[in-house]
Formats: C-alpha cells, sequence, structure tokens
C-alpha cells in the first residue's frame, strides 16, 4: 500500500502539542436536528456533552425561542433533554428545527434518540469540521401498518446557504430518483428528505452540494438490518463530508453477532475496493454515488483507489440468535484518522444493559495504549490483529455507562461505542480527525511575480517527511516555509510525501502558475435611498475568483454582488480583488452611499369643527422641509390648508432623490350641543307642537316619557326623536310628565361622551 488518503489527518498531541487548529469531532460550535421517529412526540431527544476541560456553555434552538445553559466538569459528561419539537416530522419542508451547541472551551457532541425498545445515537461533527459536499448513506425503508422511510436531515449553519440536491431514490414530496432540486438554508432551518416507499426506498447515494458549509444527519424511521431480519428499530447517524473520506479502513466486528451488514459507497467513478480478511477477499468497482453491501463476521481490511464511506451495520436480535441488541448503524473512520486521546460516552438509554467499545490501532501501539487510565493489555478487552501481516489490532472491550478515555503514546487510536439492550441498540465512532487533505490544499494554486507564497501543510514532524520539488530548480524539506518565484510561468510542484507512523507514501502534484499582478475596476451606481439594491461589479478577468468586502463584515464571491433592501449602516467602502492562480490584483473600491429614507410628518389624525373656528384656524399641514412635495389633488404647495373632511395624503422628494409618503385623516367634529324643553303645546297649531330634544352633532340618543304613574308614554332610539303628546294615537292629557334620555355626542376635542339627562315636561292644550 504505497498511498497515502489525501483527507482526514491530523495534528498529534504527542507528536506536535501546539497544533491546535487541526479539525476533529472537538470544537466550541455545533449544529444538528432530529429526524422522524418511529413514536413521534412521544421519543426522548437528548444532547451528550463532554470535554477534555471544565468548561460551559449553551444550547438552544433559535426557531422555537428554547434555550438551556449547562456546565460540563472535565472527562464527563452533561445531559440535556430537548423540547419535542426539535423532531422533524415532514418531507421536504423547510422548518426551523435545528439545534445549537455552543461552548467555551473544545468539547464533544453526541445525540441520543430513544423511546421504548427503539433507540439509536450519533455523534455530532463540529461546524469547524464540516463541509459543503456529502453523499448520503442510510438503509431501505420499511412498511408495516405504516411507512417508515429512509430519510436524511440537512441543517443550515449559516445564512443564505444555497444548496443542490440529487435524491437517489423517489421521495415522498414527489421528487423522481435522480431528480435534481435547489433549496436554500438559513442558520437554523433544516429540511428533511424522506424516501416515498417504507420497503423499497432507499436513499443511499443521494448528493447535496452547498455554496456554504452545512450538516446532514440520515437514517431510518424503522427498518429491519438486513432486509428480512424480523426485529427493527430507528437508525440516526451523522454523514462525514466527501472531503474527509478515506481510502483505508480496519472493522472490528460488532460482540456477539454472527456476522455484521457493511456498505460501501464510492465519491468518484472507477473507484477501485478491496475488502481482505480471514474468510476472503473481495473486489469492487464503483462509480460516483453508487454502493456495494456484503455481509462479514470477521475483522477486514478495506482498501480504495480512490476515497470511500464505509458504513457497519448491527443486525436484529432475532438474526443474531443473541438476547440483546438492535439495528444500528455507524459511519466507520478510516486508519489515517487516527488520534492520539479520546473521549467517548456510553449511554444506558433506552434501557440498554450492555456497553462495549471498540478499538482500533497499529498493533505495535498495543502497549502504548491506555484505556481509562490502565493498560490497554491489562483490561478486559478482547485484542486480535488485523490487516495486512497484522499491522493493525482491534480491541474489544465491555464497559459500564459513562464516559471513557482512550490515550495513544503511538500513532493514535479509532474508538467506537456502542450498546445492546433488549431489542435495542445504538452505535457511534467518535475521537478521529475531520481535517480534509488534498493536493489542491497542500500547495498553492499560484501566485503573482516576485511575491511570497506560502506553502503549509499543516501537518506535524517528525510524524510526516517531507520532500518538495518547487519546479523552478529548488527543494524544501519542511512542513511549512514560503517561497518566491522570479520568472513568469506554470511551474510543476510535486511534494513526497510519508507518514512515517503509518509507512505509507504518497505524491501530490499541481501546476502552479505564477502570473503578473493585474488591476480590477469597479462598476456600479454608488448611491441609493434606503430600501433599493446595492448593485456591484468587476471588470471580467479571464480565469478570476473574486473576494468583496464591506461594511459591517461583507463578504462575497460575486463577480456582480447584489445586496438587496439596502440599509444606511451598509453605506461604506466595498473593495474587490480577483485572484488568478493565486495572484490577486490590486485592490479596487467603490464607495456606497445609502440614503435613509425621508420621514415626512403629517401628525395624528385630527378633528376640525368650522362652526366654531375661525378660518385662519383650520389645520394646516406640514410634512417637514424638502425638496418637493405632491399632495392627494396634486398640488405642489410646501403646506396644505383644510377644507373639508377627509383623508389626506403627502408624497416627499429629499435633496438625494428619495421618495417617501405620510397621510393624515382629518374629520370635521363640532362639540355636542343640546336643548331640552320644559313645555309644549301639541295642539297642530303648528307652534311648539313637539316635544324633542334639539342641538347639533348629536350621536345618538334614547328617549323615554313616562307619566306620574311611571306608565311609558313614548320611547324612541332615533337622533331626532319627536313625541307628539300621544299615546297609543290619543292625546295625553294636560300635566307634567317626566322624562330619561340617554345621549351620546362629542367633546371639544373629538372624544366621546355617554350622559344620561333627566327632567320633566308640561304638556299644553
Amino acid at each position: 500500500m504505497q498511498q497515502l488518503l489525501k483527507s482526514l489527518l491530523f495534528c498529534w498531541a504527542v507528536v506536535l502539542p501546539a497544533c491546535a487548529a487541526a479539525q476533529t469531532n472537538e470544537g466550541t460550535e455545533f449544529w444538528f436536528g432530529f429526524m422522524h421517529h418511529h413514536d413521534p412526540g412521544q421519543n426522548q431527544m437528548v444532547a451528550m456533552i463532554t470535554s477534555k476541560y471544565n468548561t460551559s456553555g449553551v444550547i438552544r434552538m433559535p426557531g422555537y425561542n428554547w434555550e438551556q445553559t449547562f456546565s460540563v466538569a472535565a472527562n464527563s459528561v452533561t445531559i440535556v433533554s430537548l423540547p419535542a419539537n426539535a423532531e422533524s416530522t415532514n418531507s421536504e419542508v423547510l422548518e426551523k428545527r435545528g439545534i445549537q451547541v455552543v461552548t467555551q472551551l473544545p468539547s464533544s457532541v453526541y445525540i441520543h434518540q430513544y423511546f421504548s425498545m427503539r433507540s439509536e445515537a450519533t455523534v455530532v461533527l463540529p461546524v469547524s469540521s464540516l463541509g459543503d459536499e456529502y453523499f448520503v448513506m442510510t438503509y431501505n425503508g420499511y412498511q408495516e401498518g405504516g411507512v417508515y422511510p429512509s430519510e436524511f436531515l440537512l441543517v443550515g449553519l449559516e445564512d443564505d446557504t444555497e444548496l443542490t440536491v440529487t435524491v437517489s431514490d423517489k421521495t415522498k414530496g414527489g421528487k423522481a430518483a435522480g431528480e435534481t432540486f435547489g433549496i436554500t438554508l438559513q442558520a437554523g432551518d433544516t429540511y428533511q428528505v424522506q424516501s416515498l416507499l417504507g420497503t423499497t426506498g432507499d436513499l443511499t447515494g443521494s448528493y447535496v452540494k452547498g455554496n456554504k458549509r452545512f450538516n446532514v444527519l440520515s437514517g431510518c424511521r424503522w427498518t429491519q438490518m438486513p432486509v428480512g431480519c424480523f426485529y427493527r428499530d430507528n437508525l440516526l447517524e451523522q454523514m462525514y463530508p466527501v472531503a474527509t473520506w478515506g481510502r483505508q479502513f480496519v472493522t472490528a466486528p460488532f460482540a456477539h453477532m454472527p456476522y455484521d451488514v457493511f456498505r460501501i459507497l464510492a465519491a468518484e467513478d472507477n473507484t477501485e475496493v478491496t475488502v481482505q480478511s480471514a474468510g476472503g477477499t473481495l473486489q469492487y468497482t464503483l462509480n460516483s454515488g453508487k454502493f456495494v453491501e456484503y455481509k462479514r463476521s470477521e475483522a477486514t481490511y478495506i482498501s480504495a483507489s480512490r476515497p470511500i464511506a464505509v458504513m457497519q451495520y448491527l443486525i436484529g436480535s432475532n438474526c443474531s440468535g443473541y438476547s440483546t441488541g438492535d439495528p444500528s448503524m455507524v459511519l466507520l473512520n478510516s486508519v489515517e484518522q487516527i488520534r492520539d486521546t479520546v473521549t467517548l460516552y456510553n449511554s444506558s438509554f433506552e434501557d440498554i444493559t450492555e456497553n462495549y467499545i471498540a478499538i482500533i490501532t497499529k498493533t505495535s501501539d498495543v502497549p502504548l495504549t491506555t484505556f481509562d487510565g490502565q493498560l490497554l493489555q491489562n483490561t478486559n478487552a478482547v485484542i486480535a490483529p488485523a490487516g495486512p501481516n497484522d499491522a493493525f489490532s482491534y480491541a474489544i472491550l465491555s464497559v459500564n455507562t459513562g464516559a471513557h478515555t482512550i490515550i495513544s503514546q503511538g500513532c493514535g487510536v479509532i474508538a467506537m461505542a456502542y450498546g445492546y439492550g433488549y431489542v435495542e441498540s445504538y452505535a457511534y465512532g467518535g475521537g478521529a480527525s475531520f481535517k480534509p487533505l488534498n493536493a489542491k490544499s497542500l500547495i498553492p494554486e499560484g501566485g503573482c511575480l516576485n511575491d511570497t507564497l506560502d506553502f503549509n501543510t499543516q501537518l506535524p514532524e517528525p510524524r510526516y517527511s517531507f520532500l518538495w520539488d518547487l519546479g523552478d530548480g529548488t527543494s524544501s524539506t519542511k512542513a511549512s516555509f514560503s517561497h518566491v518565484y522570479t520568472s513568469l510561468g506554470t511551474f510543476k510542484v510535486t511534494l513526497y510525501l510519508t507518514d512515517n507512523c503509518l509507512n505509507l507514501h504518497d505524491t501530490l502534484t499541481r501546476d502552479v502558475l505564477i502570473t503578473l499582478r493585474q488591476a480590477a475596476t469597479i462598476s456600479g451606481d454608488p448611491e441609493l435611498c434606503e430600501g433599493g439594491t446595492i448593485q456591484l461589479g468587476v471588470t471580467d478577468l479571464p480565469g478570476a475568483r473574486f473576494e468583496w468586502t464591506g461594511p459591517g463584515g461583507y463578504f462575497s464571491e460575486a463577480q456582480y454582488p447584489v445586496i438587496g433592501n439596502a440599509v444606511p449602516a451598509q453605506s461604506g467602502p466595498y473593495s474587490v480583488i480577483g485572484i488568478i492562480s493565486g495572484c490577486a490584483t490590486y485592490p479596487a473600491t467603490a464607495v456606497v452611499q445609502v440614503y435613509p429614507t425621508p420621514q415626512p410628518e403629517l401628525g395624528s389624525d385630527d378633528i376640525f369643527c368650522p362652526i366654531d373656528d375661525p378660518v385662519d384656524s383650520l389645520p394646516v399641514l406640514y410634512p417637514g422641509n424638502y425638496s418637493a412635495y405632491q399632495w392627494q389633488d396634486g398640488s405642489n404647495a410646501p403646506v396644505y390648508y383644510v377644507q373639508v373632511e377627509g383623508l389626506y395624503r403627502v408624497i416627499v422628494t429629499d435633496e438625494n432623490g428619495c421618495i417617501a409618503a405620510d397621510s393624515v385623516y382629518i374629520r370635521e367634529i363640532c362639540p355636542t350641543l343640546y336643548y331640552i324643553p320644559n313645555v309644549f303645546s301639541p295642539n297642530d297649531d303648528g307652534i311648539n307642537d313637539l316635544f324633542e330634544i334639539a342641538g347639533r352633532d348629536i350621536q345618538s340618543i334614547h328617549l323615554s316619557v313616562y307619566d306620574r304613574w311611571g306608565g311609558l308614554m313614548f320611547e324612541s332610539d332615533e337622533v331626532n326623536a319627536r313625541w307628539d303628546g300621544k299615546y297609543r294615537g290619543k292625546p295625553v292629557n294636560p300635566g307634567v310628565y317626566t322624562w330619561v334620555a340617554q345621549i351620546g355626542g362629542f367633546y371639544k376635542d373629538g372624544t366621546t361622551f355617554a350622559k344620561t339627562e333627566y327632567g320633566s315636561v308640561t304638556v299644553v292644550r
């Protein structure tokens, strides 16, 4: 095996403690979600947070305003229960069920989802170890008394994350097998995809690519393992970015199982795969997004010509013949991911009764490995060799619930935690490195003539040895250094890389282009009004990529960036450089000015009384000092004199050409006045024949008239109520009658009132 994986390498603390920037499953920020469980609304969802340090943090679900703080003691675990609405139950619907964990110091996060004999767990990768390209691995769905599909979940880490999704099978939302579609995620958004049919649906091989990093989890609501095995369980697993896939794997059999199920998935066409074990050799050729499934009962060594993903599945207990355990899946880590220290947590949820840890390491490193402070050789571990020439070994330990720490003084270890209960189980890998490593990241794409180019592998010495041929007659044996090219042209740079720990070699080559620095020219409108669109551009430079920076941390790689709904805070200088094969242009800058929206002010709705108010005190509307005005009737004077009741509206234009409007409603209301007489003569002589409440702007009246014995003579709700001195059509006798009037009207300030008046009126014949 003269190959060295071009991904998934880590800085071992034993060799180079200062390499703190390497990517692992440890971090300080995590985003994840939970998929549709067999028992929606009933299943328990927990986050298990562990750290090598005493630390604290917060876990939140911003889309539902849920948040909880926590603390973690060093080398222990803190368990946080999530609310029921953390579970995604829809397919192909944008939701806001993303969960964020932020810690003060580096930590590891695992999640567990369980209920009534259905249990599964997974490691969660930190944001720093996630990527922008994934293939999905899951398993066939199942259908019995309901549809339990294959499924995967996309989780947004940043706003405006644009994803392209290609599904490998029909989906519940109506997508066809092989169909490609796009979605846009904001930070905290989730998007679950479920297969159409429970029995045949399988989304393994689905592909997702984004313009920014995001997270992917996959599994099944409930399924058999393998197909035809009666006992079933839910599946849940963290997917690894394609950039972190490996080419060499060692597998350890699950404890007490007669065999395990494996799937191998390829990222590139014509990937040659070899599986070696005591049971024989298997060979496959896979194309991009395709997989093979097989069974093995013993440890295996898997090698591939190109990066692959390997999933190991735990079978149902009725097929295993063992009293505990059920379907589970775990995405394996390649041997190139080994690291010096691993902390895992074995869970007791839900009624897990047996816990195990599997460890992969070099055979020569077994004596240099400790488990919870004890030499691995002195534990109850079952240790056996694996791989070509027994170069690797695996160890299986029966452990108690809780956190466990594995430390290697050699090359490092890979570890997996799992557990069995009555017809349930869980499994997850952890403690690996997830750092992409390939020719493009190790060797610069190019640079400018006479500029300094930085070559930085981020790999520790003496574990790795380096021999650089820089293509211009010079060389280096350093992991990191700077170099200046003094002539134009294309230089073939070759890195001969040796992993001294695993005795693996690889050769990486890249053409480095050295060019003259060019100039960039910006186009676009630098002035606009608030709410408008900032449109910038840079002259086309063949082969260039662009980087824009601006106010408020603005960054874009578009050649023609567009910023909609602009606000004044986005005013300022916007600078761009074009990068052509590593050679940055001279920066160009445009100063953008976003003018604030005018604020015309006509005041609050108002009233006036043309009867009482003199002409010179009628309302005058003035919105403020602006360059131009347009009133509702087309007039354009700065002020408007109100004459009648109505809606008044003005559109103003300021000195920057920005437009805004305001409106006000002016009501014609006079204070209510009324008069109630105390005598009338209903003798039909046309003079004072009716009893009525006279006045103006009376809004409502309820008038009642009674005789001296309290008998109701007259009643009306009419504003112009009038009594003609009759009762049931006949004139009443002369005399005194009492009345009650409930009157509604306006005060002078336009507010309303309701009063009750009492009195008497004399009928004269």
